[in-house]
């Protein structure tokens, strides 16, 4: 990991104007465009996006319904998918604390409500909600009991409708210290800077690793970590549960990938009759009799909503249960006897990825058959993830611990060598900082985990005018 001294920690951030105004991006704000029609008195939040973004308005628009100045030190991040419009903002109410956290716009202040975030738990980190009408009078009521600043625009908005389009053409007055990063630095420097911070992260998630090795052994500790890298439908709770609750002893001992699944399916509570469903497909039959078989373990309660079909968990638990039944000999092998990291990346990758069958074509899960046909149970960008964040770590840990230098250097020398495995919504803002003559940085999956860590280590903790890009 990189010193803080690198970081040039005392360096303070450029915040200078930026001579070139910004058009309005389509789909700048989260929620539906459609939802947000302006009328005649009002502006468009889409407009309110950009004036918030480049803090565009004069200082003194800024104040709370009850009359205390809003100062802000950085505007955030703008959020993608659903969740708040900007992430990890710094504002300062009345001149006192420092709030860290998200902050929401609307046209009107009751569209918070009528939006059903009032109900949503990933707007209990707003901290301020910014809206051109204030037609409440209070300030907004989150899902988790407290109530957070309102700032209304209307006095602007209303006489001074003329005035928003000059502010539209006006500079920024504000911009990330590393939009002109490229300019400065050139693009050679910027990736190499990238994949130095990319270098750190793979380092930490190898000495993780080789802890778990220490711990569990070489064969479980491989299990573990690609349980935790299929990503189950995004709970992280559940995950850990999941992977205390597995006997992976078990799991290395059974020779069917029908055995595996209905092993992993169980604990997870997913099987048909776990969830009071009959099986009807063959293949939810033969799932329920390999449970039996398998006797009495114990199940880890589940309940998951509103996900895409293809990031099931159901689907992701079929995929490693493939994977693990693939790949036993490499488990049970030394390092060096079988190093599985021979021949070209994109045989690696297409090793670790799982097609799905006629079964899991079309179904999201047990007792859940899908609308249409679905994809690979483990695709190429999940399986190019596995292995930045489970295999190639694992390898290198274990070499590691076996003092195999030249293990250590292959992995290394993969993980460098693999693509971007897809592109990540918030990276979106970085990735266009790093432009030169409009066209993109571009990015290896080492350059992006880059990215990841700048973004978790400095933009998302006012780190900005710190970072090595700054």
């Amino acid at each position: 990991m990189a010193t803080p001294a690198a970081y040039d920690v005392g360096a303070v951030p450029r915040t200078g104007v930026v001579p070139v105004p910004v058009p309005v991006p389509p789909g700048s704000v989260c929620e539906s465009r459609s939802q947000y029609a302006a009328t005649i008195d009002l502006p468009s939040e889409a407009v309110l996006s950009e004036l918030w973004a480049g803090q565009r308005f004069p200082e003194d628009a800024l104040v709370t319904i009850d009359g205390s100045p809003v100062r802000v030190l950085h505007p955030g991040l703008r959020g993608r998918g659903a969740g708040p419009d900007f992430r990890h903002a710094r504002v300062a109410v009345g001149g006192g604390v420092i709030h860290i956290g998200d902050v929401e716009l609307h046209v009107r202040a009751t569209d918070f409500r009528a939006h059903g975030h009032h109900q949503d738990a990933r707007y209990d980190g707003v901290v301020l909600h910014v809206v051109f009408e204030d037609d409440i009078g209070a300030d907004t009521l989150l899902s988790s009991g407290h109530r957070v600043p309102v700032v209304e625009l209307a006095p602007w908005a209303r006489r001074r409708t003329e005035d928003i389009g000059t502010w539209l053409e006006r500079s920024v007055r504000w911009r990330e210290p590393c939009h002109d990063a490229i300019e400065r630095l050139g693009p050679q420097q910027v990736a190499t800077r990238l994949e130095r911070l990319g270098d750190d992260r793979f380092a930490q998630r190898v000495a993780y690793v080789r802890a778990e090795v220490t711990r569990v052994g070489r064969a479980q500790a491989l299990c573990q970590a690609l349980l935790e890298s299929v990503s189950l439908g995004g709970d992280r709770a559940f995950a850990a549960n999941l992977a205390e609750a597995i006997p992976w002893s078990r799991v290395l001992t059974l020779e069917s990938s029908l055995q595996v699944e209905a092993l992993l399916l169980g604990t997870a509570g997913l099987l048909s009759s776990q969830q009071q469903e009959a099986a009807r497909h063959s293949h939810e039959i033969e799932l329920e009799r390999a449970w039996r078989q398998l006797g009495a373990i114990q199940s880890v309660s589940s309940s998951f909503v509103a996900l895409r079909p293809s990031n099931h968990p159901a689907r992701r638990l079929a995929g490693l249960a493939q994977l693990l039944t693939g790949h036993r000999d490499l488990m049970q092998e030394r390092v060096g006897e079988k190093n599985g990291l021979d021949g070209p990346v994109r045989d690696l990758v297409r090793e670790w990825s799982v097609p799905a069958n006629d079964y899991w074509r079309w179904n999201v899960g047990p007792a859940r058959p899908a609308r249409r046909p679905l994809g690979a149970l483990i695709g190429r960008s999940r399986a190019i993830e596995l292995l930045i964040n489970a295999v190639l770590p694992w390898f290198a840990a274990c070499s590691n611990l076996g003092r195999s230098p030249d293990g250590v250097a292959q992995a290394h020398d993969v993980y460098a060598a693999l693509p971007v495995p897809a592109r990540y919504g918030r990276l979106a803002f970085l990735e266009d900082n790093f432009r030169q003559e409009g066209r993109r940085l571009r990015l290896t999956a080492r350059r992006q985990q880059g990215l990841l860590a700048l973004y978790k280590r400095e933009c998302t903790d006012g780190g900005c005018g710190r970072c090595l890009l700054s």
